[in-house]
């Protein structure tokens, strides 16, 4: 497994198991678990748009101790950071596939 691939399972680990403690912290983190795995993304560019919107808009629902709403966004974000994660893993596997042999 991959580091890439590692992280990813560490960061779903991570949200599954702070998923009873909704706390300003605990979202706080998810935030940042979100902007971290959005940059891996950007890194190889792949990030997506939405995923800093999402990002954006957790950080300011937490702003407005909205606390509900933060986590929810912060889950979105950290979902579509791994999507894109995922899709840029996929498509460095199967890019050969589309190239037609000669």
């Amino acid at each position: 497994m991959n580091r890439l691939t590692s992280l990813l399972f560490l960061l779903l680990v991570c949200v599954l198991a702070q998923a009873d403690q909704l706390t300003i912290d605990s979202v706080s983190e998810q935030i940042r678990q979100a902007e971290s795995l959005h940059e891996e993304a950007r890194i190889v560019e792949h990030g997506w748009v939405i995923t800093r919107k999402l990002i954006e808009q957790a950080k300011a629902a937490l702003a407005d101790d909205q606390l509900i709403s933060a986590d929810e966004l912060s889950k979105s974000a950290l979902r579509t950071a791994l999507a894109s994660v995922t899709q840029s893993i996929r498509e460095k596997e199967v890019w050969r596939a589309r190239i037609p042999s000669s």
